[in-house]
């Protein structure tokens, strides 16, 4: 009887200690895009981006320098777009831009 347990707590054990078959996950890029705002110029306020007409938001404007790789990215759905950027009512850009997924997008403001 204990020879019958004890072989049967041994197996027991064994199986335990494997993983039954392969776990496999897959995960693609997300699909966005991103945009960073630059100027030769200091913003003190953030400025207005208005996507499509419909998705607005506020952004910090980086003063770009030779080692400003990135500023603050704001992620946008990729595909055609209509970005413009405001600030106290006055146009700053206005364009179509066509975003790929992961892309990032540098806007330079006056």
């Amino acid at each position: 009887m204990k020879l019958i347990l004890g072989f049967f707590l041994s197996l027991c054990l064994s199986f335990t200690g494997c993983k039954v078959g392969n776990v496999a996950s897959t995960q693609g890029l997300s699909d966005q895009a991103y945009l960073y705002f630059v100027s030769a110029n200091k913003y003190k306020a953030p400025v207005s981006v208005t996507v499509d007409g419909s998705t607005m938001f506020e952004a910090k404007v980086v003063k770009e320098k030779k080692f400003t790789v990135k500023g603050n990215t704001y992620a946008i759905a990729t595909g055609k777009r209509h970005v413009v950027v405001k600030q106290n009512g006055r146009t700053l850009f206005e364009r179509t831009l066509f975003l790929s997924t992961q892309e990032t997008k540098k806007i330079t403001l006056p």
